[in-house]
Order: structure tokens, then sequence, then C-alpha cells
């Protein structure tokens, strides 16, 4: 299992001090996003805008690393929404200072696995530099062996693989990918997996997504051997499909906390019986908010 973004009931998201409480609590791995500063240093950060984490109407990407280390994260801070719609904000003892990517690397990767993603950027969507930079970081950690690169933009790890050849990187599937073309595919006779209880708008576009992740056609192209995939994606045959062509699949984010794209949760997100039809599956890790959660159901 993996904590998302370290523990995020018990300390800001992507904060050194999360990482911490996750190995204090015998959480196996975790997972951070990372962005750049102006001056192309790697931070361990969500968001590019930052006046949801810290309050200050600012971009990181217009930031030096001088300015943005003087920046903390907020002792309450807005998750987003849950699975009906309400707004979700969590509160914290203290304040929390961003890190770099390299003093996540230098202190937690030797003591456990983590899952770097590469945030995905529309509005700069021709930047892909950030792969090269954050693969560099790695290599020069030396941790390559306890790191996995994961980006839902398949160019960042084009950039990775360029520097690090032999770093493990996976594509991401979200289950709204298709959610532009839902108008025609809803037009298509209805299709989805009947073993899922996911009644959201969109099942045909999910339903092909699920064609797509179990073809490894993105994988190949990519010429990778991890897959990040919506546990709503994985269908009954998919683990299987994967691991007969050597890739490894894991899945997010189970008992979520918020969704800070307004996107509505599959309500299967935060039940058991979820995770338990990913663990019968053969999932290879799961992410959740809620990882002491998870931990205390699967051990």
């Amino acid at each position: 299992m993996v904590g998302h973004r370290g523990v995020v009931k018990l300390h800001q998201e992507n904060s050194l001090a999360g990482f911490r409480r996750a190995i204090e609590l015998g959480i196996p791995a975790v997972e951070l996003d990372v962005r750049l500063t102006a001056d192309r240093v790697p931070v361990v950060l969500h968001d590019a805008d930052l006046a949801r984490l810290t309050g200050d109407l600012l971009d990181v990407r217009d930031l030096t690393w001088d300015q943005v280390s003087k920046l903390r994260l907020r002792r309450e801070v807005l998750m987003g929404t849950d699975a009906a719609g309400r707004s979700v904000r969590v509160s914290y003892e203290q304040e929390e200072r961003i890190s770099q990517l390299a003093e996540v690397l230098a202190e937690i990767a030797p003591r456990i696995p983590i899952n770097v993603e590469l945030k995905l950027d529309f509005t700069r969507w021709w930047e892909v530099e950030v792969g090269t930079i954050v693969a560099k970081a790695i290599v020069d950690a030396r941790v390559a062996d306890r790191v996995i690169v994961t980006s839902f933009d398949p160019r960042k790890l084009r950039a990775v693989r360029r520097v690090a050849r032999d770093l493990a990187v996976g594509f991401c599937f979200d289950d709204g990918m298709l959610e532009l073309a839902r108008p025609v595919l809803d037009r298509l006779p209805a299709v989805r997996d009947p073993r899922t209880a996911d009644v959201r708008p969109g099942q045909n576009g999910r339903w092909w997504l699920t064609r797509l992740l179990d073809s490894d056609l993105v994988g190949r192209l990519l010429d990778t051997h991890v897959v990040g995939a919506e546990h709503t994606l994985i269908g009954h045959r998919t683990v299987e499909r994967l691991h007969r062509k050597g890739v490894a699949i894991g899945t997010h984010t189970i008992f979520p906390l918020g969704s800070t794209t307004g996107k509505l949760f599959a309500t299967s997100a935060d039940q058991e019986a979820e995770v338990w039809r990913l663990v019968e599956l053969g999932v290879d890790w799961i992410e959740s908010d809620d990882p002491e959660r998870l931990l205390a159901l699967i051990g």
C-alpha cells in the first residue's frame, strides 16, 4: 500500500512531516508530486497555484526556490469535495514548509520506496523538462532502485527515460480521460463491467479505457513495465493480462478525503469491498488518502 501524498489526515500533503509519519506507522511506501520553481528547482508540491495550500495568490512556476522556501503550508487546508459534493477541510497542529525533491529523496527513499508523480499541466503543456530534472535528481541521489516515476503526461515520461533508461516509469490512467468524447460515446450501446457498482455518467468511456489499459498499448509505445490506474478501470481480468506481459499495476485512490478537481468519486472508493476486490485481483499496490485505515484492513 502507498500513502497518497504522505498521511494527509495527520500532516499536510507532500510534507516531510507526513512522509516521516508514514515511516513511523509502518506504511510500506509513499507517493508525492513534483513541480518546478522559476529557477528550475524540483519541489514536492501538488498544486501549481499556491492559493489552496499556502493562501498566497502566486504560482510556484513564477517563484524562485528562495521565495518558495519562505512559504508555509497552512494549518487548515481545503482537500476538495467528497462523494456528496461537500467541501472537506483538514486542520493540522502546525504549519509545514515546502521541501525540495532532493532532500525528500535523501531522507525518505533509503527507508521506504517512493512513487514520484510528474504533474500534467494543461496551461504549460509544452514544458517537459521536469522529467529530465527529476530523473537527474533521482540518479544523483543514488536511489533509482527505490523510486518509480509516474505521470499522466507521456512526454514527461519520455524525458525521464532519456536521462535514466533503467529507472522504472509508468503511465497513469484516470477514468475521466475520455470525458470530452462522452457526448459521442454515450450514443453507443451501453457497455460496462457488470462486476462494478459504478453507475456514474460516462460508463462507456470507462469501458473503453479499461480495454486500453488491458492491452498495454501505451506501455508498449513508451517501453514501460509499470502502470498506474484508477481503481474503477481495473476489470476482472486486467491484472492477469498485465502481469502476463510483465507489467506491474498499481491503483488509486482508495479512501479519498476529497477531490480538488471537482470530479465526483465513485462510491466504491470508500468501500472496504472495493479494497478486497482489488486485493483478490492481485494489484501490486493501492494508494490511499487514509493509509492507516488501509493498513489496518489488509496489513
